[in-house]
């Protein structure tokens, strides 16, 4: 049983591998989903701390180096000492350069442009009888992200920087990218 099971968890992966491979190309369609890790900086840093989510992502062949992207995707941040909450939701497009100079995956260059809606919950807290605070506030900002990756089959990850006079940082990602 033990080896019926390595067996079709073989035919899977080198199945999965192989055809992830054919997204780089003119006219290819790609989607994928992923998780990512932020870790803000700047200001940002005096206010969250890591951060975690996901995303959807979805990808279009320009030619056999260059893939047109959009993604959206959702952070939820940690807050220094515990004081609330904060959430980004982002809406990007962009694009993906093939470093490596072959149609099979590689080192690619990244540059996404979009918006981040950031909202921030704060609690209410009772003090004799009387509640203070509390409330959600949100805020939309232009934001401009840098990074450079690496696809192997279809795994792809990705370090990259959001560019942002408030919401700066750096995020890892990691995604599972199928051709369609």
């Amino acid at each position: 049983m033990k080896k019926l099971f390595v067996v079709l968890v073989a035919i899977v992966l080198v199945a999965s591998f192989a055809s992830a491979q054919s997204i780089w190309g003119q006219g290819k369609m790609s989607a994928g989903v992923g998780l990512e890790v932020g870790f803000p900086t700047g200001d940002w840093s005096n206010i969250a701390s890591t951060g975690f989510g996901g995303f959807g992502l979805f990808q279009y062949g320009i030619n056999e180096d260059i893939l047109a992207t959009g993604q959206i995707g959702y952070t939820s941040w940690g807050t220094q000492n515990n004081y609330g909450s904060i959430s980004d939701l982002a809406f990007l497009v962009g694009g993906k350069y093939n470093l490596s100079k072959q149609v099979t995956p590689g080192f690619y260059g990244m540059v996404q442009l979009g918006i981040y809606s950031t909202s921030f919950t704060a609690p209410s807290y009772t003090y004799l009888g009387y509640t203070f605070g509390g409330g959600t506030t949100s805020e939309s900002k232009f934001v401009i992200i840098p990074g450079v990756g690496y696809q192997f089959g279809p795994i792809d990850a990705s370090v990259k920087y959001v560019l942002n006079s408030d919401v700066g940082n750096f995020a890892l990602n990691v995604a599972y990218i199928f051709p369609l």
